[in-house]
């Protein structure tokens, strides 16, 4: 008889109330966050973690049910950096208006994306339930949302038939480019003349 899975833990046992338990909470998820950047998932043991975060592992198992649940939470912070980052750069994209708000558009999630790179490919590629992951399955639509945002501060420089389907359709083009880009960049053409491509098809796509 086959075994069923058994469910990922990945709640923290408990989240900190004081300064100090909060400083060893944030650690723990850092070290994590380093290690998994730097030496992949398999080496992000909770030894290891504890070790670099300056604790003994009996602090990690007070707060942690096991490394996954830490991983959640780098996951967490994560997608809350690459969003905040995004969403910040806003006025500077549209501040100047006109076509260059297409190309700086893009090149301010490109560089976001590029900036947590090692991080990214980590959990694309290592980590086996990185889709299971509550802050993952909203990022689509975070972005949606952001993006509605963005639509409704263009000022009319956008095409009158320019909906969600569409802006749903952009999202999906825009960010699998830029993933590829960053994380497995085409050997045929450059990173610049991908971008540039990209920003054009996009110009030619909504803008009036």
């Amino acid at each position: 008889m086959r075994r069923t899975a058994e469910p990922l833990d990945l709640a923290p046992k408990k989240l900190p109330s004081q300064q100090r338990s909060r400083a060893t909470f944030d650690a723990l998820v850092e070290a994590c966050a380093g290690l998994l950047a730097e030496r992949g998932y398999a080496a992000a043991s909770t030894n290891r973690i504890a070790e670099r975060a300056g604790v003994n592992v009996a602090s990690l198992y007070e707060y942690f049910p096991g490394k996954d649940a830490i991983v959640a939470q780098v996951a967490e912070r994560m997608v809350e950096r690459v969003l905040g980052r995004i969403a910040a750069g806003v006025p500077h994209v549209l501040g100047r208006g006109g076509r260059g708000s297409v190309q700086r558009w893009i090149e301010l999630i490109h560089d976001t994306v590029a900036r947590e790179r090692k991080l990214v490919a980590t959990f694309v590629n290592e980590i086996p339930y990185t889709n299971q992951l509550a802050p993952i399955q909203a990022i689509g639509a975070r972005l949606l949302e952001l993006s509605q945002q963005v639509r409704a501060q263009t000022g009319g420089m956008l095409r009158a038939d320019f909906g969600d389907a569409s802006l749903l359709l952009l999202i999906n083009l825009v960010t699998s480019t830029i993933m590829q880009s960053v994380l497995e960049p085409p050997q045929e053409v450059s990173r610049r003349a991908l971008l540039d491509e990209l920003v054009r098809r996009v110009e030619e796509w909504i803008l009036r």
